[in-house]
């Protein structure tokens, strides 16, 4: 029974090529998608979720209110970790660490720059790593010890097994470490990518870093693992005021929040969790499952417009005692057959595509052939598509009754016309919605990379001060100001890309006792203004000739000038960390993050010690070989170090790199929509014409031009096409208005959006449609007439 099924199909297939080839590309372009969108969603919610007790894992945060805003922040106090362990009886292990950091590591004739960060034991005990080499018992305890990855110890020993050797960590000065431990490859399903761990007591006893001993200075991270058991829900409420216990004017009320969680579930509005990336996962399963069923609907739209043609297959079989459920079974059996070729092709196109989608997503996917798992999901996937795309048509023709087949009353009744046209409607609803979705993304994303920042990011070199450069900085600016293609050096603290280090500590004369805003602090050196290129609107610049005046005055953007001369429009001052500081100058309101966020208020203070960061306004000549030069100069001045630099834009343009994201993949997504819906368009177009053969030679006898034969054909799609676009544009407006309401700053819903996406379908549509057409209307008419 089952092979005279495949052979129906098998002949069905050979029979009608068109449909077959429409029906088993548009399927495999649909399951592709279902399948690329399948392993990215699967990676996402794996992401931080396969280490040992994961559910017992949380981060310590904190809400920070100043004025009507709260800020939510994984930074703490850098003595946190330790209070929590021994005072709350909840906590298992405790553990700081810091940011990722970007360190020189020699070992011989290897320099190698690594990237990772500093922790307290307990914190490869609470995310416990599988260990190559070494013992997990006492890893960190000592401050000489330090573990790295399996990659780390290649690149500096050209080996795994180095447990014992030493290492040396060149700052301004050299340290040397000891390997304790190698990590295994770490997972790719982690969002804390690293090379080496150092003992946290290593900084935190350094004395530029007597901040992190004070309850009222937030940096590093704060990680806890609770005892089995214990619910976090009720630990995390009953640390709320666990730091203002320690520090009478602190504003920060500590939570703990699932460490599993947090990647996907990490977006924090005015103190309420408001989702995260979690959005991007739903808004990309959403359209996965939009483009598959589209696949699904060309389908059922083929296979009952091609009804007539099997009607009496199903009329003989019903005559010598086929019951329905056995006709069910062969048309549905035929849809999983198509589906299962389709997968194949579509298998293909994944392992094609795969290292293009991994660069737009930056991922490592690939198709785990060795997982059940993954068998499993593409079974289910193709169970759903066969049945979901042959439901339709096995039903509607199961339900053909004997009499009218044999009598060539088989005409489609107006249900089933009605169907068809709902089908159409459904896939070009869908297609508008990602069409203007995808114009929308597009606009609003230019907009974020082209709006003035309030200084001059085009031609702004930045690099790290490391070594020499730190040390003899003074040198190195002389240098390359002798440069005529660079116009000013300057060094600061602060990146000018996100929050870096800021205050609730700022008073002025005026000011509400129960009102505080959160400052951002900026140490410059002098010169940064006109370096960054920064607008002053008010007063002057830092000069090197006013000495004390500079050192102990400050500059603030018009956020902050606002706010402090709000109930005091004369102020001419104000207090930072009980200090005085007289405002010397006011700069326009500039983003130091992205327009996710408004502007906030900003401080300058010129004080160098500790600015790591350069910045080098270039001319506009011959970059290649400035870069050049400030390569040798840098050479010369540290030997030590390799020669690192990036350009200011760039780094912007990195911010944005989910919403460009974004961008692209609703792009590509939208034309494979198009393209898919057009295979439909284009099938059905052909059927229409097949069965108008007849009416299109009388109208050519009768004297009709070519362009009324094809507005016979062509009036039925477009008008289901323009209401489609109707719809989806409405429904694409609400959703792309919310989508809009991130950001600070964006664009307006133009009215010119929804034509521009009409206009695309509409020809693309046109086009298709009257391919068929043209080649209906070019027939002979007494070939047409003489076919039936």
């Amino acid at each position: 029974m089952y092979q005279n099924y495949i052979k129906i199909a098998l002949r069905g297939f050979v029979k009608h090529k068109l449909t077959f080839f429409i029906n088993l590309f548009g399927l495999a372009l649909g399951l592709w998608v279902a399948m690329i969108i399948g392993l990215w969603v699967k990676d996402e919610l794996s992401m931080d979720k396969d280490f040992k007790d994961i559910d017992q894992v949380y981060r310590v945060m904190g809400h920070q209110s100043y004025g009507p805003e709260i800020f939510t922040f994984t930074s703490t106090p850098g003595i946190l970790a330790r209070e929590l362990k021994e005072v709350q009886p909840e906590v298992e292990r405790a553990a700081t660490f810091t940011w990722i950091d970007n360190n020189l590591f020699i070992q011989g004739e290897n320099r190698v720059k690594l990237n990772g960060f500093y922790a307290q034991p307990d914190y490869l005990h609470i995310l416990q790593y599988d260990l190559l080499h070494g013992d997990r018992e006492n890893l960190l305890t000592d401050k000489s010890n330090v573990v790295l990855t399996k990659e780390a110890a290649i690149k500096l020993f050209g080996k795994t097994d180095v447990v014992g050797e030493a290492v040396v960590m060149k700052e301004e000065g050299e340290t040397t470490f000891f390997v304790q431990a190698v990590l295994e490859t770490l997972p790719t399903n982690t969002t804390w990518q690293f090379e080496y761990i150092l003992p946290y007591q290593v900084m935190f006893d350094q004395e530029i870093n007597q901040w992190l001993q004070h309850w009222g200075n937030n940096g590093p991270n704060t990680l806890v693992k609770l005892h089995p058991h214990v619910d976090g829900s009720a630990f995390s409420d009953g640390i709320t005021d666990f730091i203002k216990e320690r520090h009478e004017t602190s504003n920060v009320s500590l939570f703990a929040y699932p460490q599993k969680e947090l990647y996907l579930h990490g977006k924090f509005v005015d103190g309420k969790l408001q989702g995260g990336r979690i959005e991007y996962v739903r808004l990309f399963s959403i359209i996965g499952l939009f483009v598959l069923l589209i696949a699904c609907i060309n389908f059922m739209n083929l296979s009952t417009a091609k009804s007539q043609k099997r009607a009496k297959e199903v009329g003989v079989r019903k005559v010598v005692g086929a019951e329905n459920k056995s006709l069910i079974f062969q048309f549905l059996s035929e849809s999983l057959l198509l589906t299962f070729l389709a997968s194949i092709f579509a298998i293909l196109l994944v392992e094609l595509t795969m290292p293009i989608f991994n660069e737009l997503t930056g991922k490592t996917l690939f198709i785990p052939y060795g997982d059940g798992g993954f068998w499993l999901y593409l079974l289910i996937i193709i169970l759903f598509t066969g049945v979901v795309a042959g439901s339709y048509p096995a039903f509607y023709l199961s339900g053909t009754k004997v009499v009218a087949v044999f009598r060539n009353n088989m005409k489609a009744g107006k249900s089933v016309v009605l169907a068809r046209k709902s089908l159409v409607l459904v896939q070009f609803i869908l297609a508008t919605m990602l069409i203007v979705s995808t114009v929308v993304v597009y606009q609003q994303i230019n907009y974020a990379l082209k709006k003035d920042l309030g200084y001059v990011k085009e031609q702004l070199l930045v690099m790290p001060l490391e070594g020499q450069l730190f040390t003899n900085y003074e040198t190195f600016q002389n240098r390359l100001e002798q440069n005529p293609e660079i116009q000013a050096v300057s060094r600061s603290t602060h990146s000018m890309l996100g929050r870096n280090s800021n205050t609730g500590d700022v008073a002025w004369e005026g000011k509400d006792p129960n009102f505080t805003a959160l400052f951002e602090i900026m140490r410059v050196d002098y010169g940064f203004l006109e370096t960054v290129g920064l607008k002053l609107v008010k007063g002057e610049d830092f000069n090197i000739n006013k000495g004390a005046d500079s050192l102990q005055g400050a500059i603030i953007n018009e956020k902050a000038y606002q706010l402090i001369t709000q109930d005091n429009p004369g102020a001419t001052s104000f207090k930072l960390w009980d200090k005085e500081r007289n405002i010397t100058g006011v700069v326009a309101d500039f983003h130091f993050q992205s327009v996710h966020q408004v502007v906030e208020p900003a401080i300058f203070l010129l004080d160098p010690a500790f600015a790591w960061q350069g910045f080098i306004r270039l001319g506009t000549g011959d970059i290649h070989n400035t870069i050049a030069s400030l390569e040798r100069t840098a050479a010369e001045i540290n030997p030590d170090f390799p020669f690192q630099y990036s350009f200011m834009d760039e780094n912007y343009a990195r911010m944005y790199s989910e919403d460009v994201r974004l961008r692209d993949l609703a792009k590509y997504f939208s034309i494979l929509t198009i393209l898919i819906s057009c295979l439909g368009l284009l099938g059905l177009s052909a059927h229409i014409a097949e069965q108008k053969t007849k009416e299109i030679g009388i109208r050519k006898v009768l004297g009709a031009s070519t362009f009324s034969i094809l507005n016979v054909i062509n009036r039925e799609f477009l008008i289901i096409v323009l209401v489609s676009i109707a719809i989806g544009s409405g429904v694409a407006y609400w959703f792309m208005q919310n989508w809009l309401n991130g950001y600070a700053y964006r664009i307006d819903f133009e009215w010119w959006f929804i034509p521009l996406a009409a206009a695309v379908i509409l020809a693309i549509a046109y086009l298709t449609v009257t391919l068929q057409s043209f080649k209906a209307a070019r027939v002979n008419p007494m070939k047409s007439l003489k076919t039936e």
